[in-house]
């Protein structure tokens, strides 16, 4: 998969991330180094680019390859929007980071620490 893409994703490049799925069938499941695309655009706070590779069939509970979810990743980051949007999209609240925290734990917000209980 081209860094150009990658790129897209972290920098919310919606029509750049579009074309690639719609013309280039990548599939958005698909891990880029060891991270699934919904990673991406949640530890970057794209949150339009998270509704779209939603609506495009990303599975908002995978994980990379250190067990970190695309919300964990939002949450680290103070995302609140992503997370709302990643609750509303199914992401299950329920779940530890690799320090054994749980989700609500790793929430520095209180704001997000609401969504989550």
């Amino acid at each position: 998969m081209s860094g150009d893409f990658v790129w897209a994703v972290k920098n919310g490049d919606l029509e750049q991330v579009k074309d690639y799925i719609e013309k280039k069938a990548v599939n958005v499941n698909e891990q880029v180094d060891g991270r699934p695309l919904i990673l991406y655009a949640a530890d970057y706070g794209q949150r339009d680019v998270i509704d779209y590779l939603v609506s495009a069939g990303a599975d908002v509970n995978s994980k990379d390859k250190h067990g970190i979810t695309a919300i964990l990743a939002a949450i680290w980051e103070g995302h609140i929007e992503c997370v709302r949007l990643l609750l509303e999209k199914g992401a299950s609240k329920e779940g530890t980071a690799p320090d054994g925290k749980s989700y609500v734990d790793s929430a520095e917000s209180n704001e997000i620490r609401q969504l989550l209980v």
